[in-house]
């Protein structure tokens, strides 16, 4: 199992009672925009889960927005994970054959306030763990103007 992600895109994170996260006006695939050479959003929101094998706990994870008309990343964030010894201690707890998480999650929420959308394309999610160059694809959400 390799390292992998996915992301929520959304119009609003709430926190509710109970450590439990409402996601309202989530997007399926595809945003459509009107066209005008460059729309703004109030508020976008985006979830986003990284997800590694327990056998491979994380050091530092940077999460990476990408937006149409922009080459480089428009938010970079370090998103907080388990500390290394809580996560080695779920490894060694698997290895002495106990009932174990088999994976390691970090989760984060980014709020964009105003969003300003330049045109179509992709707004994309990535991910850099431990500081290795290649990128995790966490998901994306196709922008497209409508007719």
């Amino acid at each position: 199992m390799s390292r992998y992600g996915y992301s929520i895109f959304c119009d609003d994170v709430r926190n509710e009672v109970g450590g439990k996260l409402s996601f309202v006006g989530c997007y399926n695939s595809v945003m459509f925009i009107p066209r005008e050479t460059s729309f703004f959003l109030p508020k976008f929101c985006i979830h986003t889960h990284v997800v590694s094998p327990a056998t491979e706990p994380f050091r530092s994870v940077y999460i990476r927005c990408y937006a149409p008309g922009s080459t480089e990343p428009i938010v970079e964030e370090l998103i907080d994970t388990p500390a290394l010894s809580d996560q080695k201690k779920l490894v060694s707890e698997l290895e002495a054959g106990q009932e174990a998480p088999k994976i390691i999650v970090a989760a984060a929420s980014i709020i964009l306030s105003p969003f300003e959308i330049r045109g179509p394309g992709l707004i994309s999610m990535r991910a850099v763990v431990d500081n290795v160059q290649a990128e995790v694809s966490l998901g994306s959400l196709r922008v497209v103007v409508a007719d």
